[in-house]
């Protein structure tokens, strides 16, 4: 397509055309393939494009597959823990929002999933009856005593016809705190209906996270119904990287089984897999971190885990959701109390030291507080939320970025030629329509010439025959008469002769 013809084409349709927002030479890509798809979609009611409605057909599915996956592409993080182990607080500091339930129990299992979206929305999925079934099999033969007691309490056979097999909900919101009330219909534990969902995700407009990046809250490895165990086990082989909270402050048979499920099942991908010591804050200093850190390498370095020391220290970070928050609510327009409130928490939690704590009290006593986007800096540093962040940037996301936009590049080519050969031989294609069409149209008028010279003909011999008949029964008209006038002449002959 010339660039005049394509920007006329772009210009007319502005409306149909997609922003690819995480690449720009993927947006060329898509601007270019829609573009086609508009004039493809033109030229296939005309009449000599007939016979390859089919084609165009399939070359503009291809380009809206294309598109569609462009638009939407997906870096899925499994994020997995243990109950209590701050995975839930680390998701809502990723995204920038209070979304993921912190109030969470062994038995609300909902895998759920936080990605972008063009406008603030949710989608529930249900569980069929047959895997109901086998949920509730498994529950009794565990005698899961609390999920069975919750159940009936609750009195969740009263929903449980009209959402098993039901149809996925889709919902949008004007605003977060609407959709965080429709959330919380569907996953807390105080509601019946989050026993029989199996998959939520979440649409975000203003995710604090690159469009591409999709996390999942996965229901715990160590679920006493195996059934929703394996949905976290599955996924661990369909996610791109692993992300696993345990607490910092314990190294237990729990924690560290929860890691080799991990790493068992993505044994592939041991670059991708980061291990998360969570709720730092509440150990008596860093130094006790650092230690806790150094007995954790000695296990994690082994042939079963990240198989070398370097990786193992990379691999493994400490964090404080809690700091992260606690940072995120420092702003200049402070009143002094609680400015303090949260200075005393930051030494509470040995964010900052003792010193740090006194000196910033007694500057903000003077009216004399410069040092405020110092101190958020500070225990936003402690928290390392930031440095996950970057992490996900800058190591996992734009490696991904780059083996996706090879893809994209070799699939856009495949299509480019394509559309290029169409535009070639559809014109050659023309032509011959053309060219067969007016061969049609002279044989034609050359046959109707030749039907009305035959019939013109037979007229011609009708009109002969039609003369040649009229003399010969004129004729024969005559030669009767005078038969007839011998035969009366005779009868008069024979009635004068006397009989003896």
């Amino acid at each position: 397509m010339n660039e005049a013809k394509r920007s006329k084409v772009l210009e007319t349709n502005k409306e149909k055309l997609v922003e690819i927002e995480w690449n720009s030479e993927v947006n060329d890509y898509v601007k270019n393939l829609k573009a086609s798809s508009i004039l493809l979609n033109e030229i296939k009611n005309e009449e000599f494009f007939e016979n390859s409605k089919e084609y165009i057909d399939k070359l503009n599915r291809e380009i809206d597959n294309y598109i569609k996956i462009a638009e939407n592409p997906v870096y899925q993080i499994a994020i997995i823990g243990a109950i209590k182990a701050g995975k839930s607080t680390l998701i809502n500091s990723l995204i920038g929002y209070e979304l993921a339930s912190v109030n969470v129990t062994p038995e609300t299992a909902t895998l759920t999933k936080f990605k972008y979206s063009k406008i603030d929305c949710i989608k529930v999925k249900f569980y069929s009856k047959k895997e109901w079934h086998r949920i509730w099999k498994e529950a009794k033969k565990k005698k899961a005593e609390v999920f069975l007691e919750e159940y009936r309490k609750l009195k969740a056979d009263s929903v449980k016809d009209n959402l098993l097999d039901k149809e996925e909900i889709y919902k949008k919101f004007n605003s977060i705190e609407e959709m965080k009330e429709e959330i919380a219909k569907w996953t807390s534990s105080k509601e019946k209906e989050h026993y029989f969902v199996k998959e939520l995700e979440i649409g975000l407009k203003n995710l604090n996270l690159p469009p591409q990046i999709c996390l999942v809250d996965t229901p715990g490895l160590n679920d006493v119904i195996d059934y929703r165990s394996q949905i976290t086990r599955d996924y661990i082989d369909e996610a791109n990287s692993v992300i696993v909270c345990v607490n910092a402050k314990t190294l237990r048979n729990e924690e560290l089984l929860t890691i080799a499920k991990v790493f068992s099942k993505a044994k592939y991908k041991k670059d991708k897999i980061y291990i998360l010591g969570t709720q730092i804050d509440i150990m008596n200093s860093v130094e006790d971190w650092e230690k806790q850190q150094k007995e954790w390498v000695k296990y994690l370095k082994s042939g079963e885990y990240f198989e070398s020391k370097e990786r193992a220290e990379k691999h493994l970070i400490g964090i404080s959701s809690f700091a992260f928050q606690l940072a995120n609510s420092i702003n200049s327009k402070l009143e002094k109390k609680d400015l303090r409130r949260i200075v005393r928490k930051a030494q509470k939690y040995n964010i900052i030291s003792v010193e740090d704590e006194e000196k910033i009290e007694d500057e903000i006593d003077d009216d004399n507080f410069k040092g405020i986007d110092e101190l958020k800096d500070k225990i936003k540093e402690f928290s390392n939320i930031d440095k996950i962040k970057s992490i996900i940037n800058n190591e996992l996301l734009s490696e991904y970025n780059k083996y996706l936009l090879e893809d994209y590049k070799g699939k856009y080519e495949l299509l480019k030629e394509e559309i290029s050969w169409f535009s070639r031989n559809g014109g050659s294609f023309i032509k011959e329509r053309k060219e067969n069409l007016n061969k049609s149209q002279n044989e034609l008028e050359e046959l109707i010439k030749e039907q009305e010279n035959k019939i013109n003909e037979l007229e011609e011999n009708y009109q002969s025959i039609k003369q040649d008949l009229k003399k010969i029964i004129a004729n024969f008209k005559i030669d009767f008469s005078l038969l007839k006038d011998n035969f009366k002449e005779l009868e008069k002959e024979i009635r004068t002769i006397e009989i003896d």
